[in-house]
């Protein structure tokens, strides 16, 4: 083995550190900030009110949101499998998220709006696609799996 070959494994090994330290670095910034939304939402609960529960919901289901990101990254550092569950996840959080928070902010200003209803149609929609993709990527997951 030569030095050029060398030195190109040395220096594979620092971008493999690194890429694993960064890694680590998103994985504390994404707790870092889910704990700091929590402190943010118990500090400014301010009085209950329906405007106040839909703030809440909408903080809680963010922090969700954000911990569902958090899975690929211990999976990365864990050394599985790259798995699209969590981005799936994440985007049916984020319809229903939107969902609720629509139908809430519609119920409390008593809005007959078109266009709630059609936004609250698309999200249902886009959430329905994203379940059918995830049934189907859990039985293609599950086919190529070794049978026992």
């Amino acid at each position: 083995m030569g030095k050029l070959d060398r030195g190109l494994e040395i220096f594979k090994r620092v971008l493999f550190r690194f890429d694993e330290v960064l890694h680590i670095i998103v994985a504390i910034l994404l707790i870092v900030l889910v704990l700091c939304m929590v402190f943010y939402t118990v500090t400014h609960f301010k009085a209950y009110s329906p405007k106040m529960v839909l703030v809440v919901i909408d903080d809680i289901m963010l922090m969700l949101i954000i911990l569902e990101l958090l899975w690929p990254v211990l999976r990365f550092l864990r050394k599985e499998p790259f798995s699209l569950g969590p981005f799936i996840y994440v985007g049916i959080i984020s319809g229903v998220r939107r969902i609720l928070y629509i139908e809430a902010e519609a119920s409390i200003e008593h809005a007959k709006d078109y266009y709630h209803l059609l936004e609250i149609g698309v999200s249902v929609g886009v959430v329905l696609l994203l379940a059918i993709t995830l049934l189907l990527y859990r039985k293609s997951m599950k086919n190529l799996l070794p049978d026992d």
